[in-house]
């Protein structure tokens, strides 16, 4: 293992729920409340189809500049979410500091880069190389293209690192970028075809907490080994 590709919402940090109130506030202005499965449908995407799924939700025909006012709306309502400070997941802020002092990390979302910006701030810019963020690709996850372009910002081989995600959309981008993927998933995401969960290498653990940096290096090389066995 020569790096670790962190997606940020929902894997370092529990952004979800307030990325949930605001798809939640987006589509009620739109004319209709948002259901649990529709929003379910967002989760991990790009802000772009995150507004498409509301407006085919409430009925509302998109007018040229719609798009990017309701995408101005959200990231606005998320912003100041995102000012009050952002709760790490279990076991983050271990794993940042053992981690950027052994080998370089990256951030890798579909977030854009003004609020991705907002988060580091709070997460702690300096424990990444550099990070890839959803409106600096051609298109976002679950395409390859986030995770491929990470991986040649490093100069590093996909299989070389290991991606860790919690949603669906991540861990399929990564998995199709050719990376190792070790999946965190959050409720209601399921895991894709070539990712392996932590669970499933370790037992009764369904999050990070309490791993070491030498206990990511030995997963990524038992995803390996589970990958080549598949392979034969």
């Amino acid at each position: 293992m020569k790096a670790i590709l962190w997606d940020m919402d929902g894997t370092l940090v529990d952004t979800e729920p307030l990325w949930g109130e605001a798809t939640y506030t987006m589509c009620r202005e739109m004319g209709r409340e948002l259901t649990p499965e529709i929003r379910d449908r967002t989760v991990g995407g790009i802000a772009e189809d995150t507004v498409r799924v509301c407006a085919d939700w409430a009925g509302v025909r998109l007018a040229p500049g719609d798009l990017e006012y309701w995408i101005d709306r959200l990231y606005t309502t998320v912003s100041g979410n995102f000012s009050h400070g952002l709760p790490f997941r279990p076991g983050i802020p271990a794993l940042l500091s053992e981690g950027a002092a052994e080998l370089p990390m990256m951030v890798v979302t579909n977030t854009y880069r003004r609020l991705t910006d907002t988060a580091l701030s709070s997460i702690g810019a300096g424990f990444f190389r550099a990070s890839v963020c959803g409106d600096e690709v051609d298109s976002g996850k679950p395409a390859p293209d986030p995770y491929l372009t990470a991986c040649e910002m490093l100069g590093y081989a996909p299989d070389d690192c290991l991606v860790v995600e919690d949603s669906t959309n991540g861990m399929r981008s990564a998995v199709s970028a050719g990376c190792r993927v070790l999946g965190v998933p959050s409720p209601g995401n399921p895991v894709p075809p070539g990712a392996v969960t932590v669970s499933a290498l370790l037992p009764g653990h369904d999050s990070l907490a309490g791993l070491s940096l030498a206990d990511l290096r030995e997963l990524w090389g038992r995803i390996g080994a589970r990958a080549a066995d598949v392979r034969q």
